[in-house]
């Protein structure tokens, strides 16, 4: 048995080295690859979903339904959509959490073997991450949207735009993405749903490589063009630059810091680091949020994402202080925000050594949520996200916040607790 003052040594220890290896990452973006061949381990008959483990297709909310409909049509494995729906729901896919082979789904969105995906390497333990090419807003397969003009524009994306963009990156030698994210939030980003800085900062430094190329200038110029325009495009960057980070922090025996917070659209689920890849799951939380003409909470979908892997980070919602024009788009203001971002102090451990927020005087984002202070305190964890409609195929309909569910948390450390004391 363990007693008390070796338990507290033993966690204060942790957590020192979980937020020594947070504070050190050095994740960069150093290829485009087809999902099949950087995680060998996924099946031709796999789809990778956002948040815990779920049993099937019956269990999938619409925007996931929907996504997998689109993601079926893609591929060529069904003709429509009825064709699609009665495929997936044979149950001859197998759905698996993405999170759990270190990739990310983006909101509903799914990746099968073929899909294309950025790789991220965190250099400073070699840890990598997968994430889709971001499709854009409005419309777009991770919010359910499956019409021919969404196919189109991913059918693109997979192919000759990301043909294009991987020849660039390799030949830079791969982009360091905090170089990017800490000038971000000096420019008004929150590093998870406003990316306007970080994408146009992304498009400013692959554009000189990409017209290095050996394409044709017709065809950079429509790479050019999509990135320009596309203000979320560096979102599945962050995410994987944050999952390659939170995943050098994962299995410190006896460390309370949260390594994963993502839905699935029916669970909510966390990971901290003392249990390694383990699960702690409520259902999912009610959002928060603006929506747009015509839509209300009747229409919404349950969250469903891994893209929260960035609050886990010090991100997102905890990194809203440095994002005023954010407020409204997720229904508050901007001193509301500052106000939920600043709550997060309280059950952090550090301030990021990296990402500062000029409002607040330079002082680094909440990183390094602790569990046991969430639990003590009674404060949840605040995250962004976007908001799809309940039915497969509409698409997005707004935006808006939540918070982790104090049960995952109280799961977690009655776990942290029992292992520490054997």
């Amino acid at each position: 048995m363990t007693d008390r003052s070796d338990v507290t040594t033993i966690q204060v220890e942790a957590n020192a080295e979980a937020l020594r290896r947070i504070g050190l990452a050095s994740p960069f973006l150093v290829d485009i690859k087809s999902a099949g061949d950087v995680i060998p381990e996924l099946g031709e008959k796999e789809l990778l979903h956002a948040g815990p483990p779920l049993s099937g297709w019956d269990e999938a909310c619409g925007a996931l339904q929907g996504a997998i409909i689109g993601t079926l049509i893609h591929l060529g494995l069904a003709q429509d959509r009825e064709e699609a729906e009665s495929l997936a729901a044979s149950d001859q896919f197998r759905l698996v959490s993405a999170n759990d082979r270190h990739a990310l789904g983006t909101y509903a969105g799914v990746i099968a073997r073929a899909t294309k995906v950025f790789v991220v390497e965190n250099r400073s333990s070699g840890h990598r991450a997968y994430a889709a090419i971001n499709e854009g807003r409005g419309k777009a397969l991770r919010y359910g949207s499956h019409d021919p003009e969404t196919l189109k524009r991913l059918a693109w994306l997979e192919g000759q735009f990301a043909e294009i963009l991987a020849t660039a990156i390799r030949k830079i030698g791969g982009i360091d993405l905090f170089e990017l994210l800490v000038q971000a939030l000096h420019m008004g980003d929150d590093g998870h749903s406003r990316q306007k800085a970080a994408s146009a900062l992304f498009a400013n430094t692959i554009a000189p490589h990409l017209i290095g190329t050996d394409f044709e200038s017709k065809e950079i110029a429509r790479v050019l063009r999509f990135l320009t325009e596309t203000d979320i495009f560096f979102l599945p960057l962050t995410m994987a630059a944050a999952k390659s980070t939170m995943l050098s922090a994962e299995g410190i025996r006896g460390s309370t810091v949260i390594t994963c917070m993502a839905g699935n659209g029916v669970q909510w689920g966390i990971k901290v680091s003392g249990c390694g890849s383990q699960w702690f799951t409520a259902p999912v939380p009610s959002i928060q949020g603006r929506y747009f003409k015509g839509y209300g909470p009747e229409d919404a979908s349950p969250v469903i994402g891994d893209s929260e892997i960035a609050e886990t980070m010090g991100l997102g919602a905890f990194a809203m202080a440095a994002a005023p024009a954010l407020a409204p788009y997720i229904g508050g203001t901007p001193e509301r925000a500052k106000e939920l971002a600043v709550k997060m102090y309280e059950i952090t451990l550090a301030e990021h050594p990296q990402f500062k927020v000029p409002s607040l005087e330079y002082r680094g984002t909440p990183m390094g949520i602790d569990v046991r202070r969430v639990v003590e305190t009674g404060i949840e964890p605040i995250f962004n996200t976007g908001i799809a409609h309940k039915d497969p195929g509409v698409g997005q309909i707004g935006a808006g916040y939540g918070h982790t569910p104090m049960a995952c948390c109280v799961a977690a450390l009655e776990a942290l607790q029992a292992t520490q004391y054997q």
